[in-house]
């Protein structure tokens, strides 16, 4: 009964010192998404760079998309030298943008970070034939777990 309790006390530690080093916001750096216009299409490019550890070289993301004038989703981006990151971008009813990147936590969930990009943060710039959309928000943000829809 006792090393009952005293296993259950220790489980109990662990998941705590496990719960406190997760971090509840993320830095994504360098945050840029810009249309670059061709004849009525656009070609859109996302980057970004995640460094969660100063220790390590930062990870650099990116996505290069055809499409028309208005900034694109992206449902898996990539990170070419890190490939435990996964990325996205939806773009909102209201004219901004949802940003989500994930790892895997283990064989059966993700650890998720998110951040809202207001559309007071997109313009649209008309160049005779095509709109075209640019992030012109702060280069640095932070995702959240709290920002994340349940």
């Amino acid at each position: 009964m006792q090393f009952s309790i005293i296993l259950a006390l220790a489980a109990s530690a662990s998941a705590a010192t496990l719960q406190r080093r997760q971090a509840q916001t993320y830095p994504i750096a360098d945050f840029s998404a810009d249309c670059i216009p061709h004849s009525n299409y656009c070609s859109h490019s996302y980057n970004f760079t995640v460094n969660s550890d100063p220790s390590l070289s930062p990870s650099h993301c990116s996505a290069f998309v055809q499409g028309p004038d208005q900034l694109p989703a992206v449902e898996e981006g990539t990170c070419s030298d890190n490939v435990g990151y996964t990325w996205s971008i939806e773009p909102t009813s209201d004219g901004g943008l949802d940003f989500a990147i994930w790892y895997a936590f283990n064989a059966r969930s993700n650890i998720t970070y998110c951040a809202s990009i207001p559309a007071s943060q997109i313009t649209t710039e008309t160049d005779g034939t095509a709109n075209t959309q640019h992030y012109t928000g702060p280069k640095n943000l932070t995702a959240s777990i709290s920002e994340c829809p349940a």
